[in-house]
C-alpha cells in the first residue's frame, strides 16, 4: 500500500511495479492500494517497521507499506539476510490485558519500558494538556453558548407575554380559563423553541465536525493518523438541549399561570 504523496513523488499508480531497496537488495513491490497517510510514518516521510510489515520511504516523500513475510521470503530467495523482528502485537483476552502487561514487564530478559499497553497510550493521550486544553476550551464554550441560549430564550418570551398582557386580559375578561391560556402559550412557546433547538443542533454538529479535528494535535503539533473520529453522545446531547429548553419554559409557565386581575390589566394597557 502507498500513500497519495507517494504515488505523486514517485509518478507511479494503484497496480505499478516499483522498486524498493531493502537490506541492501533492490526487490519489486506491486501498488495493490492507495492510503492518504500510514500512522507509523509521520507526515509520510518515513519508513514504518512492525511484527507484520515494513515500509519505506522515497527522499521525495511519501511512505510504502508491504508484508513483513513476503519481503523476509524475498530475501531468503535471494540467499540474503532476512530482516529482524522489530515488535511483538498481542491480543489478550477481554479482560486479561493488565495481567498480560504486568507479566511482560516481570520477565528478567524484558526491559519494562518496551512493553506498551493500547489502554496505557490512550490514558496518556487523553491526558496530554497539548489536547487537553483546547478540548476543555471547546467544551466551556458549548456551556456557555448554552446557558445564554437558555437566558435568551426565557427574556425574550417573558417580555413577550408582558407585551400580550392586554390580549390575555381580554381573553380573561370574556371567560378564558387561564389553564387554557397557558396551554396556547405553551403550544406556542414550544414550536418556537424547537425550531430555534433544531437550528441550533444543526449548526452545532457541523461546526463540532468540522472544528474538532483541526484543535486535536498529536505531540508533535501534528494532524493525528487515522483522523479523529468525531461522536456525538446523544444523553449528552439530549441533556444541553433539555437544560436549554427548561429554563424559558418555565418562566413561560410561571407567567402564564400566575394570578392576575384582567381589569386591572385592562385599565393599566389602555391608560384610565
Amino acid at each position: 500500500m502507498a500513500t497519495d504523496r507517494f504515488l505523486d513523488s514517485s509518478g507511479a499508480t494503484v497496480g505499478s511495479t516499483v522498486s524498493v531497496p531493502v537490506a541492501g537488495e533492490t526487490l519489486p513491490v506491486r501498488v495493490v492500494a492507495a492510503v492518504r497517510a500510514l500512522p507509523t510514518a509521520a507526515g509520510g516521510d518515513q519508513g514504518a517497521a512492525d511484527a507484520a510489515a515494513t515500509g519505506g520511504s522515497t527522499s521525495d516523500g511519501g511512505a510504502l507499506l508491504v508484508d513483513f513475510r513476503a519481503v523476509n521470503q524475498a530475501l531468503a530467495a535471494r540467499d540474503s539476510a532476512a530482516l529482524p523482528h522489530s515488535e511483538w502485537w498481542l491480543r489478550p483476552a477481554p479482560g486479561k490485558g493488565e495481567q498480560v502487561v504486568a507479566a511482560l514487564r516481570q520477565r528478567p530478559d524484558t526491559d519494562p519500558a518496551q512493553v506498551i499497553a493500547r489502554s496505557e497510550i490512550a490514558d496518556e493521550l487523553h491526558d496530554d494538556p497539548f489536547g487537553a486544553g483546547p478540548q476543555a476550551g471547546l467544551a466551556a464554550a458549548a456551556l456557555v453558548a448554552a446557558a445564554l441560549a437558555a437566558v435568551g430564550f426565557a427574556v425574550s418570551m417573558a417580555g413577550s407575554l408582558r407585551e400580550r398582557g392586554a390580549e390575555f386580559g381580554v381573553l380573561r375578561a370574556l371567560g378564558a380559563p387561564r389553564r387554557q391560556l397557558a396551554r396556547m402559550v405553551a403550544a406556542e412557546q414550544t414550536l418556537l423553541i424547537s425550531l430555534a433547538l433544531a437550528v441550533g443542533l444543526a449548526l452545532g454538529t457541523v461546526l463540532t465536525r468540522a472544528v474538532v479535528p483541526l484543535i486535536v494535535l498529536t505531540g508533535e503539533a501534528a494532524q493525528p493518523v487515522p483522523e479523529v473520529l468525531v461522536e456525538l453522545p446523544l444523553w449528552q446531547v439530549g441533556g444541553v438541549l433539555a437544560a436549554v429548553a427548561a429554563v424559558p419554559v418555565l418562566i413561560v409557565a410561571a407567567v402564564a399561570l400566575r394570578r392576575g386581575d384582567p381589569v386591572a390589566t385592562l385599565r393599566h394597557r389602555g391608560g384610565e
